[in-house]
């Protein structure tokens, strides 16, 4: 039986056909996966079966019966929920209050507490969580913020759930209560659709996959008739043989050096090195302290104690202007509040951390800023309208290399990049990659702090784990093993390859 029945759908916005005759079909009781490239339609489509967008044309059937949704609550009536990727909460009230906003119990203007209380502490026990419904939403973490967009979303009690992303901001223990979760509500018979740019989700939870490409319908595929490289190259349009693959490439000597790196109560004795051309991988779970060991090389968080080394010569770091100068570069890994400078141009964006080279008696020159700006576009395939397009309205593949790009500019011998792919689609991914294997061709040192373990076993030559602020792994690429590092991530073992310069 269908669900969900899109005939023809289009959507324009000012130059953009964002949907072009996208016909498909959902299957009630399925998890079904959208996928494709950033400025696939995806989201367009989303948000018109969410009530958010009006549709220029095509039909659009719910259980059979033509649908044409003006706002959220027609979405709501037809019985389906949202819970989009940038989350949608009131910090100030309390879990409570956010899930059951719309429907509040009480009579004469009151609110019933009490009720409301319940009714929230028994959805979250249907779920497995330990959230207090009483809880203030500003004193949750990220993590906990998502799980109640999607309790809120199932307050509904909709037949058809939507999920936008909605592992990007969990560690993987919440990763597997959502799996849970999903897996529940399938076997209620709910219908959910669910995007992801992490395939590995795609094929661990989905029924059927349909990919869109440039807003148009190019096919839908049973999970157990396709595999990842035949489905990503339906996203792509092009085979993507080299999307996980590793370089081989002589080393050069001993670049970075970290010794002895004491942050109290949050790691402790942290001691490596790099060597030029050499890519390093940090792995841990969620609170290990490994972003923390990160910002503290940069100058962002202050250590206790330890020192820091490039090219042998011990180097004081207590600011990020300090690493800038003693040629390390950072990318972190929140690209959208501490990476971008939103409402900046791109070109502004790349030369921010420079403009004392590209400037003469503090006046900035148009000709040197153009310069490097083509420069970075030609070598990092960077795309955008023009040089005064706002940074905030390019893909998240494009401002993740504007970010990439500004740090390099700034002439950096040591790369310290902070899930370098998050939240951007297999295409970008694999342009990050290839510039991430130039780069140590090149002599760059490059350590990368990744969640994702496929990522950090294909593009890495050894690998670091970190359990409670320790380094409980040295693993060289031939030794990876999933299970291995989580055995070392999880405190169960640990493991330092022989032969491995820590």
């Amino acid at each position: 039986m269908v669900a969900v029945e899109a005939k023809g759908i289009c959507k324009s916005f000012p130059g953009v056909k964002a949907l072009d005759g996208v016909s498909l079909t959902i299957d009630k009781g399925e998890v079904h996966a959208i996928v494709g490239e950033n400025g696939a339609g995806k989201s367009t489509l989303m948000k018109i079966l969410g009530g958010l967008y009006d549709m220029d044309s095509g039909k659009l059937l719910i259980d059979g019966k033509q649908r044409e949704f003006k706002s959220i609550s027609d979405s709501l009536a037809a019985g389906i929920s949202v819970i989009y990727q940038e989350l949608n909460l009131m910090p100030a009230l309390t879990v409570a209050e956010n899930i059951f906003v719309s429907d509040l119990p009480g009579t004469a203007g009151t609110v019933n507490y009490r009720e409301l209380n319940r009714r929230t502490k028994e959805l979250i026990d249907s779920m497995g969580l330990d959230i207090k419904p009483t809880s203030p939403v500003d004193l949750l973490s990220v993590s906990e913020r998502q799980m109640v967009e999607i309790l809120k979303a199932l307050s509904h009690n909709s037949e058809i759930i939507i999920m936008d992303e909605p592992t990007a901001a969990l560690n993987n223990r919440e990763v597997d209560t959502l799996y849970e979760i999903i897996r529940k509500l399938k076997a209620d018979g709910k219908t959910i659709l669910y995007i992801s740019h992490r395939l590995r989700e795609v094929f661990d939870l989905c029924d059927r996959a349909t990919v869109l490409r440039d807003g148009q319908y190019i096919g839908t595929k049973a999970i157990s008739d396709i595999d990842e490289r035949q489905l990503v190259e339906m996203m792509v349009g092009r085979d993507i043989s080299q999307l996980y693959k590793y370089t081989e490439h002589a080393l050069g000597e001993k670049l970075f050096e970290v010794e002895g790196l004491t942050k109290k109560g949050v790691f402790s004795n942290i001691s490596f090195s790099l060597r030029a051309g050499e890519v390093v991988g940090i792995a841990g779970l969620m609170g290990c302290g490994r972003e923390e060991i990160a910002q503290s090389i940069y100058g962002i968080l202050h250590h206790n104690s330890g020192t820091i080394k490039i090219d042998g010569q011990e180097v004081s770091i207590k600011r990020p202007v300090d690493a800038i100068n003693n040629g390390i570069g950072f990318v972190t890994e929140d690209r959208k509040d501490s990476g971008i400078f939103a409402l900046m141009t791109v070109r502004e964006n790349l030369t921010i951390n420079v403009l004392r080279l590209i400037s003469k008696f503090r006046i900035i020159s148009d000709k040197k800023e153009q310069k490097l700006l083509e420069e970075y576009t030609k070598g990092m395939n960077m795309k955008y309208s023009d040089e005064m397009q706002r940074i905030m309205f390019l893909s998240g593949g494009n401002q993740q290399k504007f970010v990439l790009a500004r740090a390099m500019a700034t002439g950096c011998k040591v790369l310290i990049l902070c899930e370098p792919t998050r939240g951007i689609d297999v295409g970008a991914k694999a342009e990050i990659y290839q510039l991430l294997s130039g780069l140590s061709e090149k002599g760059y040192a490059v350590l990368v702090l990744s969640s994702e373990l496929p990522e950090i076993m294909s593009i890495c030559y050894r690998t670091l784990v970190i359990f409670q602020g320790e380094i409980t792994g040295n693993i060289l690429r031939d030794e990876m093993d999933e299970n291995l590092i989580m055995r070392c991530a999880t405190g169960n073992e640990t493991f330092f390859s022989k032969g491995a310069a820590i």
